[in-house]
């Protein structure tokens, strides 16, 4: 099962049509350009109700198209789920079943999806909040729940920024005491959630890296003076009210989640100093792997799985390797260049779309 079908309408550059999916792995076979992260990027939506490439609607809609519609139908062994992405006017609605939706956390755990990019190697070698938000995503998809942990923070963040601003210091000693409280809770769904991805990443890295050594996940959260499991708010608050003249010279917070750092340690090491890109990119690809994994385990849900050109990047052997870490899925998508060898992940039960100018053909 997964999903069954997706009508396009003005999106992107896809021709209006509905393109049939109901098998276990569907292939889309096309040069450059031609729409296949596309129909990835449709089915993410359908997910998750936001895109992965932009955050601005406007560029979801063919050009010279004043609205855009994707629908696509969706069953698992838990339920089934019909779901509408529209862009009318410029502004976006979504429907579950029929129903508006409301705030997208109502959809983050209904169609579970996991990507894999090229360029996924940020969540490595990027910026710290770029890891940040891999974790936060991770923890979502099976606690979502944290979305809302995240979002009260965020407000107690905001609102004390802007009193760090206007000097409000009497408003600062309030604030002070809610953003402990708001930080504490999301870094402890970090803390957590980072201990049971580890466990799941040591058990990939090594043989499908090939790398001698061992390779974990550091987690490092900001605003404590004392260890973090001994952390309480009033040490915190105590924390942040030390950094106060030099928060209000700079007019922001310098403590708490928005500054913890993911750091990835080989052997004790960082390993951006030692590790190639081609090692870099391998090892984000398993981090993408160990969120579908962990998904599967705490939900005992299965994920669809989208694959955006990442066997490219992989030489024959590691390619072979990486694919059997694949966890079981809903559905797994491929997309191939012309000429790429995928009959091997072919199955009796696989769907082959040629895909030309945004049409997509079946094989």
């Amino acid at each position: 099962m997964g999903f069954h079908s997706v009508r396009f309408f003005h999106f992107r550059n896809v021709e209006e049509q509905t393109v049939e999916i109901d098998s276990p792995r569907i292939f889309l076979v096309g040069e450059n350009g031609q729409g296949k992260t596309n129909f990835l990027e449709a089915l993410y939506l359908l997910s998750y109700g936001t895109s992965f490439r932009t955050r601005r609607d406007a560029e979801l809609v063919t050009r010279h198209a004043k609205e855009m519609s994707l629908e696509g139908s969706y069953a698992d062994d838990e339920q089934e789920a019909r779901v509408t992405v529209q862009i009318e006017g410029g502004k976006k609605s979504i429907r579950l079943d029929g129903n508006a939706v409301r705030d997208r956390r109502e959809m983050v755990s209904r169609i579970p999806c996991v990507l894999f990019r090229h360029d996924d190697l940020k969540y490595v070698a990027g910026p710290p909040e770029l890891q940040r938000f891999f974790v936060d995503q991770t923890l979502s998809m099976f606690q979502p729940l944290h979305i809302d942990d995240l979002r009260r923070y965020r407000r107690v963040l905001n609102n004390r920024n802007q009193a760090l601003k206007n000097r409000s210091l009497d408003l600062l000693d309030v604030l002070d005491s809610q953003l402990a409280a708001e930080a504490l809770q999301v870094q402890r769904n970090r803390n957590q959630a980072l201990g049971e991805f580890n466990a799941v990443f040591a058990e990939l890295f090594r043989p499908v890296s090939t790398m001698s050594g061992d390779l974990a996940i550091e987690y490092q959260p900001s605003g404590h003076r004392v260890g973090f499991d001994q952390a309480t708010e009033d040490d915190f608050v105590e924390a942040i009210r030390a950094r106060r003249s030099q928060e209000l010279t700079m007019g922001t917070t310098v403590l708490g989640p928005h500054r913890d750092k993911i750091l990835f340690r080989y052997d004790g090491t960082d390993f951006l100093e030692v590790a190639s890109t081609g090692q870099q990119r391998l090892t984000a690809l398993i981090l993408r792997v160990s969120q579908a994994r962990l998904f599967a385990a705490r939900t005992r849900r299965r994920p669809v799985l989208l694959l955006d050109d990442v066997l490219l990047e992989l030489d024959a052997e590691r390619r072979t390797r990486f694919v059997a870490t694949l966890p079981e899925a809903e559905q797994l998508f491929f997309t191939f260049l012309p000429g790429e060898l995928f009959e091997s992940y072919r199955s009796e039960a696989s769907l082959v779309y040629s895909v030309e100018s945004g049409r997509f053909i079946a094989a």
